[in-house]
């Protein structure tokens, strides 16, 4: 999904999904929000981008809270309630 459809997303109101990881339910540490949207990012390393391998790095997921936008990291891809 693009920025685009991300920002419409939000205007109408309706943006946000459930998650759990590790068969917990996903709860924004700071406003207690269970709505978040899904980001994947590389966690790149100094040693390996210095040699051009980037690609080489495991990923990382981010949940976005909706509410306050806090972001919670994992390493598990999260799943959709």
């Amino acid at each position: 999904m693009g920025f685009i459809d991300e920002y419409k997303k939000g205007l109408s109101g309706d943006g946000g999904e459930e998650y759990e990881v590790n068969g917990i339910k996903v709860t924004c540490l700071h406003c207690k929000s269970t709505l978040f949207s899904e980001h994947e990012a590389q966690l790149n390393t100094r040693g390996l981008t210095f040699l051009g391998l980037d690609w080489f790095n495991k990923a990382g997921f981010a949940l976005v809270c909706e509410s306050c936008g806090k972001i919670e990291w994992f390493l598990a891809k999260p799943t959709k309630r």
